[in-house]
């Protein structure tokens, strides 16, 4: 959500219709037991975007025409 945000309110400053998804890579400080790092966060994004690819895939194959 940190870059989500900003991005959407600029592109529908601009216009565009927007749809989006974030991959939540760690909690923010004070939310987990887990301290944060660069690390975790790297270990993380891999996990997350193959989680977003299946939601775009079956969101597209369910909106295809037909």
């Amino acid at each position: 959500g940190m870059s989500t945000v900003p991005e959407v309110i600029l592109c529908r400053f601009l216009g565009l219709r927007v749809a989006a998804l974030s991959a939540i890579t760690n909690m923010a400080a004070g939310l987990s037991a887990e301290a944060i790092s660069h690390e975790h966060t790297k270990a993380m994004a891999p996990e997350g975007a193959g989680r977003i690819g299946r939601v775009l895939r079956r969101f597209l194959r369910d909106t295809a025409p037909r």
